[in-house]
């Protein structure tokens, strides 16, 4: 078992670094001198390889399911990360998202969205500054500044939505998809991958699809580094598919066996007519 959490780690990134090859495969050869789409197998290649991510990803949780381990509910307990070397990665990841902010707003001064680009700069930095906080006050025995910490676990989730936003701006007007659905496809997962998370910290954990959207948010921001943007852009989606790769391990590594569910004398069923009750 603590071998698991690299492997599990390992397959992500491998992921990833092949589909970055690809991509930028895809990227030398299917389009012409004017920027436009031809036809290439690696328009099929592309998003086949992010199927079969998901596919062999999805393997890995349902084989969790049946051997009845789960990511604990708990916020300290599922993010649990001790020791120097966790304490050096989400600094480092941190510190590269903030370098990546302040790299991409001097970067962008003359970009005809450079309003927009200073408030995705401004979001992503405190995003860098509140990851390695968030994590490491996962480390007590019980979680404090509850508030504080949740803000911190939804900025990158903003911030992406954001980024998501100035995407479409960029290309409104551009009508060759395939030069911009790589990155939707990474601002995307990635987005999703920190919202499973911060449903530790709001109390509404779903262990499972949470390690599902790290594993797929690492991998699919990695295969978009292929793509020719802004350096600062690019750090900042290292940042994150890193982040969302330090989930996973700390996620894989602290899985334990589901308890099972025990009805107490006097417990009466209560027939929901088919609907779950929401608490």
């Amino acid at each position: 078992m603590r071998k698991k959490p690299l492997e599990i780690t390992c397959y992500v990134a491998g992921a990833g670094a092949f589909g970055v090859f690809l991509r930028w495969l895809q990227d030398q050869l299917a389009f012409d001198e004017a920027g436009l789409n031809e036809k290439s197998v690696f328009n099929f290649l592309v998003p086949a390889l992010i199927i079969a991510a998901a596919l062999v990803f999805r393997h890995f949780v349902e084989d969790m399911k049946e051997q009845k381990l789960a990511p604990p509910d708990g916020y300290c307990e599922a993010l649990f990360n001790p020791g120097k070397l966790f304490a050096v990665l989400r600094w480092l990841a941190g510190v590269v998202m903030i370098a990546g902010a302040g790299l991409l707003l001097l970067q962008s001064e003359t970009d005809r969205h450079a309003e927009l680009l200073r408030v995705l700069c401004l979001m992503a930095a405190l995003s860098g500054v509140a990851f390695p906080l968030t994590l490491g006050a996962a480390n007590y025995d019980r979680l404090t500044h509850e508030g504080l910490v949740r803000l911190g676990m939804m900025l990158p989730v903003m911030t992406y939505a954001l980024w998501l936003v100035t995407c479409y701006l960029q290309n409104a007007y551009n009508s060759v998809a395939w030069s911009y659905a790589m990155e939707i496809a990474a601002l995307i997962f990635l987005m999703m991958g920190f919202f499973r998370v911060a449903g530790f910290a709001f109390r509404s954990p779903d262990g499972y699809k949470a390690l599902f959207g790290t594993m797929m948010g690492a991998a699919v921001g990695i295969m978009s580094l292929a793509d020719e943007r802004y350096m600062g852009m690019q750090l900042i989606l290292l940042a994150s598919a890193g982040m969302q790769l330090l989930y996973v391990w700390l996620l894989v590594r602290n899985l334990e066996k589901k308890r099972p569910v025990t009805h107490k004398e006097g417990d009466v069923e209560v027939d929901d007519g088919g609907f779950e009750i929401v608490k």
